[in-house]
């Protein structure tokens, strides 16, 4: 029962990032979904008495990297991105916003766009990022600044 709690405790401290994580990676709300449900499904049956944060991201993408090479015909949409609900008026610059970093993101190679998934708001601390990609913080911190540069670039140039 204690376990069962503490596992609990688990996935609802990281659910949401996870998720936010997963969305940034598939940019489809539903193979999104269809990941996150497979992964605490997974990480529940073989690892119950874990709490690794980074182990918990190395199954959601490695599954999310089983899907892609089984679905490599297919295009991913981000047409179903949460957003934000308040007014119509926030709705819409929230959902633009959501879909120009989203198409931008798509833009950026695997390794990049990956990485600052993992590295997003609420996301993954350095040190956690470096377990699951097996590679130096300071590596992991390189990477993920210029992978930020990238998508920096990116967005100034398409306000031009």
């Amino acid at each position: 029962m204690k376990r069962n709690k503490q596992l609990l405790s688990f996935f609802n401290e990281y659910q949401g990032r996870l998720f936010g994580y997963l969305m940034k990676m598939t940019l489809n709300r539903p193979d999104a979904e269809d990941i996150f449900q497979d992964t605490f499904i997974k990480y529940a049956d073989k690892y119950p008495m874990e709490q690794s944060p980074a182990l918990l991201y190395t199954i959601a993408r490695n599954i999310f990297l089983d899907k892609i090479r089984k679905k490599v015909n297919k295009t991913n949409s981000y047409e179903n991105a949460p957003v934000n609900k308040n007014s119509p008026e926030e709705c819409l610059i929230s959902k633009n916003a959501t879909q120009r970093i989203l198409s931008l993101l798509k833009k950026l190679p695997e390794e990049d766009r990956e990485l600052l998934s993992m590295a997003g708001s609420d996301g993954l601390a350095y040190s956690e990022i470096a377990k699951v990609k097996n590679m130096t913080v300071a590596n992991i911190k390189v990477r993920i600044y210029r992978a930020r540069l990238k998508l920096k670039t990116m967005m100034e140039a398409e306000d031009e």
